[in-house]
Formats: structure tokens, sequence, C-alpha cells
């Protein structure tokens, strides 16, 4: 797989991963395929105001169908950088509000920050996947909720794990986080995996829609930004300043199909 991912937005928005280092993680409920926020689960579950993400490519070659939707008229600019952008990190859940200990590996938050009074950001080893375009229905609407007997399943993995096979151009790949809240709609406390049914069955929506984590140094320095192929000198001027004042290590280059388009 390639180390590298991409990412096309505004000049706007590659101000503010300059300025602040750090990627935006946004809800999967504002994702542009509504079937993402789709499930087969009775009563009506959904979980995807719960799962946060951030959403890049993997193909290197430059698509006109990204710069068309993602870059407003094709003025934008494609972020390259590595896919282990992020620190990880490792802990055990010792003393975490009696949840039973156990050795997290490969956490994109830290301890202090996972476990806090408005919500708790349920560490997993795995937070990084390509997703799997597919035109089964039971996999684009996936039942999340399993209850045999006593036994009570949740099967986050799957959400965010599956889009239609017309969006297979887009060879995407995304970092995940799922928040659970601390307190329901009363602003009772309420425990997020003992009362784990309760946040479903109850639909306690999620306390926050975005969440921001820091870039590594290395990988920062490293960043290579592309110019829209509409992009005009002025912005190409912008682009250079920002990356002057912020990150003077990165590379800029022209794009390959400027002078092509009208």
């Amino acid at each position: 797989m390639n180390d590298y991912i991409y990412h096309y937005t505004s000049i706007e928005t590659l101000a503010l991963i300059l300025k602040n280092k750090k990627i935006r993680f946004n809800s999967l409920k504002n994702v542009d395929d509504i079937n993402e926020t789709q499930f087969s689960d009775e009563n009506d579950v959904n979980l995807s105001s719960h799962t946060l993400i951030s959403c890049w490519t993997n193909n290197e070659e430059e698509n006109l169908a990204f710069w068309n939707m993602y870059t407003p008229n094709m003025k934008g600019v494609r972020i390259k950088i590595s896919k282990n952008m992020f620190q990880e990190y490792s802990f055990n859940t010792e003393y975490v509000s009696n949840i039973q200990n156990s050795l997290i590996t490969n956490s994109l938050v830290p301890k202090n920050e996972c476990f806090n009074s408005n919500y708790w950001i349920v560490p997993f080893s795995k937070n990084f996947l390509e997703v799997i375009y597919t035109d089964q229905e039971d996999l684009l609407k996936p039942q999340i909720l399993k209850i045999e007997n006593e036994n009570f399943t949740v099967k986050i993995g799957e959400i965010g794990k599956y889009k239609s096979k017309i969006w297979e151009f887009q060879k995407e790949v995304r970092f995940t986080l799922f928040i659970l809240p601390t307190s329901d709609t009363n602003g009772n406390k309420i425990h997020p995996l003992n009362d784990f049914q309760k946040i479903m069955f109850n639909k306690i929506p999620c306390p926050i829609e975005n969440y921001f984590i820091d870039i590594k140094n290395e990988a920062f320095k490293n960043m290579e930004v592309t110019l829209g192929p509409k992009c005009t000198f002025s912005e190409e001027i912008i682009v250079e300043a920002l990356l002057e004042k912020y990150n003077p290590t990165a590379k800029i280059s022209k794009n390959k199909f400027q002078g092509l388009i009208r």
C-alpha cells in the first residue's frame, strides 16, 4: 500500500491545517454518501453521529473528479502526507471509571483525552481503514446491534467500512474515532460502556461533531501541496506565503491539468 495519502480541499482549509498543525475529524453523518448513515437495525439504532472520520485517498494520480467535488471551482489544493501522520499512544485503562484493566495500543488519542467528563473517545487499536466498495445491501446497511439470549454485541467496526461501487473511483482511506457521551439528554451521568444500550435505544446524541488531532512534526515537514488546475497566480502566491510562514520545508507543485481546462 502507498505510504502516502492525499486530501483535496480549499486554500482556506489548508491555511487552518498549516497554522494549527492539526487534522479535523468530522461526523460520519456529514459525508457525501447518505447510505453510510443507514443501518438495518430495529428501533432505528444509528451510531453514525458517534463516529468521527477523516477522509483521504491513496490514489496518487490526480483526479479531476476530486478537484471538481472537493475544491471550490478547482481552485483548491491537494495535500500529500504520510499515512503515519499521527502519533500513536499505548496505555492501560487501570483507574478509569471501573473499566476492566486492559492494554490499549495504537490509540490516536492519549489517555488523558480519551476519558473526560463530557464524553469518552473509545480507544481502538485499529483506527485506519481502506473503504471496501460493494453493492451488497447487507454490507451497505449493516446490522450493528446483535442480541442473542443475554449476549449483547455491537459491531462498531462495520460503521463507515463500506460504500457503494459508484464511489469506487475515490479509493478512499479514512481514520476513525468512536465517541460515547457521559451524560444523557437530561444531564444525568451515565457510564458509556455500562449504559451502551441506553445510549443506542434512547438515541442519546454525540456531544461533539468534530475533533482535532495533531500532525507529527516529521510528517508535517514532509508535506507536499499541489495547486488546483484553475488556481490563479494570486492564489499561488497565497499558498506560497502560507507555506513559507508555517511550513517552509513543504514542497509545492503546479497541477498537471493547468491550462487544459476552461
